[in-house]
């Protein structure tokens, strides 16, 4: 069960966005091509572009935040010392957390809503368009609690200090 979760979860966090941002790129050029080449633009493209940019976007994110290379302030963070760190990103997470939260039920019950509408020239319902976001909310709170856990076990002194801390600590 865990090995077919690590494999659905590549499939949204590195297949998808990939293939996404393919194609979005291939009918970027179709339409930059066709509208000023051939002087016949092209409609379809734009459908193709926007469900791309979203759905790399979002699934993009959810990678980055799994491989801990999203923007993080850590200036202050860097300086202190691994149980300081550990309180102050556990603080921090803690509030990312709660807000993702809260926003679950909001952003499923918004992308369900947009049933009804569609795009433009392929008709894709705009929940398919919309619903990565609802796995964005899932996955950063989940990598989120993962990254407390660790700060837990710092200040119970059952581990030295996390990795990224490590990494960004100035000697």
């Amino acid at each position: 069960m865990k090995k077919l979760f690590y494999i659905v979860r590549d499939i949204f966090e590195i297949y998808v966005p990939a293939v996404a941002f393919l194609a979005m790129f291939i009918s970027f050029i179709l339409q930059v091509f066709f509208r000023y080449a051939i002087n016949m633009p092209l409609t379809w493209t734009q459908d193709i572009i926007v469900i791309g940019f979203v759905w790399t976007v979002l699934f993009g994110a959810c990678y980055t935040m799994r491989a801990g290379r999203h923007v993080k302030f850590t200036m202050i963070y860097d300086k202190l010392g691994p149980k300081g760190a550990a309180i102050s990103r556990f603080a921090g997470d803690l509030i990312i957390v709660v807000a993702f939260v809260i926003l679950i039920v909001p952003s499923w019950k918004y992308s369900i809503f947009l049933y009804f509408q569609k795009t433009p020239v392929f008709r894709v319902n705009y929940t398919y368009v919309f619903i990565p976001f609802v796995y964005l909310i899932l996955s950063v709170i989940g990598y989120s609690v993962k990254e407390m856990l660790e700060d837990i076990q710092i200040l119970r002194g059952k581990l030295a200090d996390s990795p990224d801390h490590l990494m960004g600590v100035t000697k």
